[in-house]
């Protein structure tokens, strides 16, 4: 089993597994007047404990939203109640919130255990899973593990398993963040510049106008992403006019080495799976 299809087959099932505790957890989120985006700041705060949530602690993981949005969003939900300010910019989550936050997750994963097909002994996927987080995180750098150290904080027991599974495939993909991080930090370019770079590759914008509009909601002003396409411009990585925006060959390559060292880092730990267990993998995981 490829590693590159098993991943994809991964994520698939993830986005299922997802789909079916989704309606378990929508009546708190509406209750709550926050947005899911807000929500996910509350499990961050989480996972930063015993730490303060601050701007600077969300942007290692995610450095393309801008430091103010991430900071409205900590004041949204402080307003809510369930952070409380503890200094400029550091939040921490009060009672009420630790309680919300374990609430969500409990729903959650009763959904989970409750849509589990029955007949399935699934022990054995969360057992491989299990195998597989732990080498992810014990594997050298690059990449560094911070993000899925932080998600690995969350992982419950392995029974029930599918929670465990759903976690630890969370853990996966904050690993996949670790490594793309990984990947082109160490280049200097800016956040800003590598995301607009990266949608002119993937051919999801080829203006500067379609650029801002897929990336306004970082909450950046325009003159940021004017000064992306400058830097990128400097670096012989974008050529053209504003409404014509093209990557030059070395840009190209350098997307292209991004990708590649990408998977490379990624994937090291996968090795300690066996041709066998991945087909399991792949067999089992869609029937959830």
């Amino acid at each position: 089993m490829d590693d590159r299809r098993l991943w994809q087959i991964i994520k698939d099932s993830w986005r299922k597994i997802q789909a079916n505790f989704d309606l378990a957890i929508q009546p708190l989120v509406s209750e709550s007047s926050l947005s899911m985006r807000e929500w996910m700041l509350i499990l961050a705060a989480l996972t930063f404990e015993p730490e303060d949530t601050t701007p600077s602690h969300l942007m290692v993981r995610g450095p393309y939203t801008s430091s103010d949005r991430y900071l409205s969003g900590l004041e949204k939900v402080a307003n809510a109640g369930y952070f409380e300010r503890v200094g400029e910019g550091r939040y921490r989550l009060t009672e009420s919130g630790k309680g919300i936050a374990n609430t969500f997750i409990e729903l959650a994963r009763d959904a989970m255990t409750a849509s589990t097909p029955p007949g399935e002994d699934l022990s054995i996927l969360a057992t491989l899973f299990d195998r597989l987080v732990k080498e992810c995180l014990e594997t050298p750098p690059p990449p560094d593990t911070w993000s899925i150290g932080l998600s690995y904080k969350l992982m419950p027991a392995k029974q029930p398993p599918v929670p465990f599974i759903e976690q630890a495939i969370s853990c996966l993909a904050a690993y996949r963040d670790d490594a793309h991080l990984a990947s082109w930090c160490s280049s200097g370019l800016s956040a800003s510049a590598m995301e607009c770079l990266s949608l002119v590759w993937r051919g999801q914008a080829n203006t500067f106008r379609e650029l801002f509009g897929k990336l306004e909601f970082r909450g950046h002003p325009e003159s940021v992403y004017l000064d992306a396409i400058v830097e990128l411009r400097e670096r012989d990585y974008l050529e053209g006019s504003r409404n014509s925006l093209r990557l030059t060959e070395s840009g190209e390559q350098f997307r292209e080495h991004v990708e590649e060292l990408t998977d490379q880092y990624f994937y090291k730990p996968w090795s300690c799976l066996a041709y066998s267990e991945k087909e399991t993998i792949a067999n089992l995981l869609p029937k959830i």
